[in-house]
């Protein structure tokens, strides 16, 4: 069980406050190492409920599956939390969190679909709540608690319009290709040029109008890796010190540094 953060904090005080005072008293060696060993104990717990994520979540329509927290760690997407789903659509989910980043929410359903479902969000420690329904996972998901998935949100929205545009204009260009027709090649070509082209000035614009956010460093790392390196540094020197701390901020860094 875990204790509130300030309960812990008042008992790790007077459990101090019992050792220093212990010191000056004829104890056994035994009870003293128990004490610091308890100390100890409280110290982890206390650390572990400060940095948790926990996910309230509410998936109407879910009546049986697995539902699984994930993230991509070391290139590859790691379960971090998960929950047998049976007759109950509200859940929790809960894992312990360094710095703010992408996390998956994986649907695995047992309904006798092909396909499950994966709801994206930018997680960050504290209370969240998610709600969607079962149908409408890839469109409609509400998750509050997390500013940052506020502002990842607001970042999708920028770019929804291009990025159809641009989706389109891709199997457009490999059709063109299938049917080796020329004339459409090269027309193609050059409107994914310039919608590739218009997506990164709107990434960039977006990441400095937030440049002290962890987003933003994901923006610079993640999505426009390959733009001008000057607009790559831009963004990173408007990052507050614990964006540029996050795992965006370090690659983000690296990417500069490699390409200067």
């Amino acid at each position: 069980m875990l204790f509130p953060v300030n309960i812990i904090g008042i008992i790790s005080k007077e459990l101090h406050l019992c050792i220093v005072k212990l010191e000056s008293h004829k104890i056994s060696h035994r009870m003293k190492k128990i004490i610091f060993l308890f100390v100890i104990i409280i110290s982890i717990v206390s650390c572990k409920k400060e940095n948790e994520m926990n996910i309230e979540a509410t998936i109407t329509g879910l009546k049986k599956g697995t539902v699984y927290l994930q993230k991509i760690q070391d290139s590859a997407l790691v379960n971090l939390d998960s929950i047998v789903i049976n007759g109950n659509d509200s859940f929790s989910l809960s894992t312990i969190v360094t710095a703010p980043e992408l996390f998956y929410i994986y649907v695995d359903k047992v309904d006798g679909t092909e396909y499950n479902d994966r709801i994206t969000f930018f997680g960050e420690k504290g209370e969240l709540k998610l709600y969607t329904h079962l149908n409408k996972i890839n469109s409609e998901v509400s998750i509050t608690g997390s500013k940052n998935h506020r502002i990842f949100t607001e970042y999708q929205g920028a770019l929804k319009n291009i990025n159809t545009k641009l989706a389109q204009a891709n199997v457009e260009f490999i059709q063109a290709q299938l049917k080796n027709n020329e004339d459409d090649i090269v027309a193609l070509d050059k409107k994914v040029n310039t919608l590739m082209r218009s997506k990164y000035l709107r990434a960039i614009q977006f990441a400095l109008n937030h440049k002290r956010t962890s987003v933003a460093a994901y923006i610079g790392a993640r999505e426009i890796s390959e733009a001008n390196v000057k607009y790559l540094d831009s963004i990173y020197n408007g990052l507050s010190k614990k964006a540029k701390n996050t795992i965006y901020g370090e690659e983000l860094a690296l990417i500069i540094k490699e390409r200067k």
